[in-house]
């Protein structure tokens, strides 16, 4: 929750006018339970001698965390909500979206695709990586054993130095796994919030 009240004041009731307002998009039983999380919270901070309007200020402008809480949305919800108008679809826009489907679906599957065969790739070649990680430790390992029950052929020296290269380099690539996977899993999240922004509708 960001601190943003510097150019608005809101008592706790405006505060959660605007919050419902800017929540349009959620359905009504999840509305209503954030809009009475947000009561709850304000009243709280209320009984610790803030006035409304500090409360208010601390808790953040209400379009930004309307933002942040329709983010969390599944994505068939905001779609559904936010290509619905209000009033249903009148006859002329269902005939023009029948015509132009020819045109509009290659083009989102195509996109799409693009997006997620992206993914993918990247998500098979760090699983590629982690692999030759876990072959180098099995070769350090290996190549001991080989060489003490005899089942290795050439130099015990070249052997030995190959098992301590191995497992040096497993040991720098294992520290890389951890940041690349959270980066990967960071990527992944950044690019669903990005889908769902475009279906998120601003706040005024």
């Amino acid at each position: 929750m960001t601190s943003s009240g510097r150019d608005w004041a809101m008592n706790k009731q405006e505060y959660l006018d605007a919050l419902r307002c800017a929540l349009a998009q959620m359905p009504g039983e999840e509305k209503e339970k954030q809009i009475a999380y947000y009561d709850e919270l304000i009243q709280d901070m209320c009984e610790d001698g803030m006035s409304e309007t500090e409360a208010t200020a601390r808790l953040g402008d209400p379009n930004a965390v309307a933002q942040e809480l329709l983010a969390a949305l599944p994505l068939s919800t905001l779609v559904k909500t936010r290509v619905r108008p209000s009033g249903g679809f009148s006859p002329l826009v269902i005939a023009l979206l029948i015509l132009g489907f020819p045109l509009w679906f290659p083009l989102l599957s195509s996109a799409f695709a693009v997006v997620l065969s992206l993914l993918i790739t990247l998500w098979a070649l760090f699983v590629s990586y982690a692999a030759v990680v876990f072959a180098l430790g099995l070769c350090a390992v290996a190549t001991p054993l080989a060489l003490v029950f005899g089942f290795a052929e050439g130099s015990p020296l070249v052997l030995v130095g190959l098992a301590l290269t191995s497992a040096g380099l497993c040991v720098l690539g294992a520290l890389l796994i951890p940041p690349l996977f959270r980066g990967l899993t960071a990527l992944c999240r950044a690019v669903v919030r990005s889908v769902k922004s475009i279906f998120i509708k601003k706040g005024r």
